[in-house]
């Protein structure tokens, strides 16, 4: 045979086993439950020997003080003796069991009665001050009762002990305890055997609640009713519909995205596929140079196209209710790097690509990448709609708290009716003969839409730049200042 090779904590997690929610309440319940129950009987067993104790120390008691009285009467010099009823008394009748007694003197000496009985330790010569001790007497436990300040008729000062067998006092405590254990031995067991049945009621909602989703359809993704629900699961099932909803959300991007791209790839492809063919019929270089050329810029298209799709759905997936903080971030430098990489783009159109800034630290938090991208759509939507001659500028300002972005450019410009609807994807100006995709500025929504930015058009013109036609957009972030989670 083969040793199991795997670590001794990889076969221990195989074994493990998944501990049900019933059997950690009972747990919870029956060992404290337990251990109250261990108190309990350390407290009952005391307290039943206070119970047996009490009404024979009294008795003990009257014997006490009756020997001493009989003593008291006589003088210990001449002899002790009792009188027939105290004999009588001490002598015990039935059941009761027999008082023996002694006298000792103020040194502990034996003067009178049995010399057996254990010498009292310690004792005090307090007058009148009844005092109890436990001793053993011949292999068999007895109970003393002493008492100090009794005088003979000659003024003698003596003590008087009195002593009596343990074994009725043991049995009334065996009996008191058989008395009061007897029910919990009964009860407890009930009890747990009720708690479980009622927790096991209790917990009925959850096997329903489990039986539901087990019939769920895969494709089900609708709210989780909590209508019957007990109100500790209520925030479970609010908080499973919170995912079921984000589920749903990130399906449908997927499935927005799959539809897109299909609908967005299919015109670039087939134009692709019409120019191979051309290229394969046509015999001259200079027309298959052509068709070569048109599908190199049908391939640029495409890729450009696939590349913002991803891009959006990417911007899409963020999820809105984690911190968009990453890393603090230098919006003046983001953005002249930014500027930067686009100024050959503008020269080979013919565009004149500016940067203007105050130089002043304008920090922002906020994810590095999609904040280039977001500045990259925006540069890149400027240059496509900019005709030759034309000029693009990326301005970075303070505005109060807000650190502002803007990017203005001398195209045609975007009517007033028509402002709000190009954020959406796939939408185009009529009118206009450049080649885009649709998709800049609803990426640039949803990524200012994850920093909580705000978009703004602006007037295009300025007391700096004054002009008459073009767009002028600006994003404002929250300047140093940590976004807040959405709910």
């Amino acid at each position: 045979m083969f040793a199991d090779s795997r670590p001794a904590y990889a076969r221990r997690r195989r074994r493990r086993r998944h501990a049900t929610l019933l059997g950690r309440i009972l747990l919870w319940m029956i060992v404290p439950l337990f251990v109250l129950w261990s108190i309990g009987i350390v407290i009952t067993y005391f307290i039943s020997l206070n119970i047996a104790n009490s009404p024979y120390d009294r008795t003990l008691s009257s014997h006490l003080r009756l020997l001493r009285h009989e003593v008291e009467q006589q003088r210990l010099s001449t002899g002790i003796t009792l009188s027939e009823s105290a004999r009588t008394i001490l002598a015990g009748s039935g059941d009761d069991t027999p008082t023996t007694w002694q006298i000792l003197d103020a040194n502990g000496h034996l003067m009178a009665g049995n010399p057996n009985i254990p010498t009292p330790e310690n004792w005090t010569y307090d007058i009148d001050q009844v005092r109890y001790r436990n001793a053993t007497l011949n292999h068999q436990a007895i109970r003393l009762a002493y008492l100090w300040g009794g005088r003979d008729r000659d003024g003698t000062g003596f003590l008087t002990v009195v002593a009596e067998p343990g074994e009725a006092r043991a049995t009334l405590q065996q009996e008191i305890l058989t008395g009061m254990l007897t029910p919990q031995l009964i009860i407890l067991p009930l009890a747990a055997m009720l708690a479980g049945l009622g927790l096991t009621q209790g917990l009925e909602p959850l096997s329903l609640l489990q039986e539901h989703m087990r019939r769920r359809k895969p494709s089900d993704l609708s709210p989780i009713r909590d209508d019957l629900a007990p109100a500790e699961i209520v925030p479970l099932i609010a908080a499973m519909n919170n995912v079921l909803q984000r589920l749903s959300a990130s399906i449908e991007s997927q499935r927005r995205f799959v539809a897109n791209a299909a609908h967005q790839l299919k015109t670039p492809l087939a134009g692709i596929r019409t120019q191979c063919e051309i290229a394969l019929r046509e015999q001259e270089p200079a027309r298959m140079r052509d068709s070569l050329q048109q599908l190199i810029t049908g391939s640029q298209r495409a890729t450009r196209l696939v590349n913002q799709l991803l891009l959006l759905a990417r911007a899409e997936s963020l999820d809105p209710n984690q911190s968009r903080t990453t890393e603090q971030l230098n919006l003046h430098t983001l953005a002249a790097e930014g500027t930067g990489a686009w100024v050959q783009t503008a020269l080979q159109r013919g565009i004149d690509l500016g940067f203007e800034s105050s130089d002043e630290n304008l920090p922002v938090f906020g994810n590095g990448i999609m904040i280039r991208e977001l500045l990259n759509n925006l540069i890149d939507n400027a240059l496509l709609y900019t005709p030759a001659g034309g000029q693009v500028t990326v301005r970075v300002l303070a505005d109060g708290d807000l650190a502002c972005l803007e990017v203005q450019d001398t195209g045609p410009g975007i009517p007033l009716d028509e402002q709000s609807q190009v954020f959406d994807r796939f939408y185009r100006i009529l009118g206009h003969e450049a080649e885009g995709s649709g998709l800049g500025l609803a990426i640039v929504r949803e990524v200012a839409e994850h920093h909580q930015a705000s978009i703004a058009f602006l007037p295009p013109g300025n007391h700096y730049d004054p002009v008459s036609a073009g767009t002028r957009l600006r994003v404002s972030f929250p300047r140093d200042h940590v976004p807040r989670t959405r709910t």
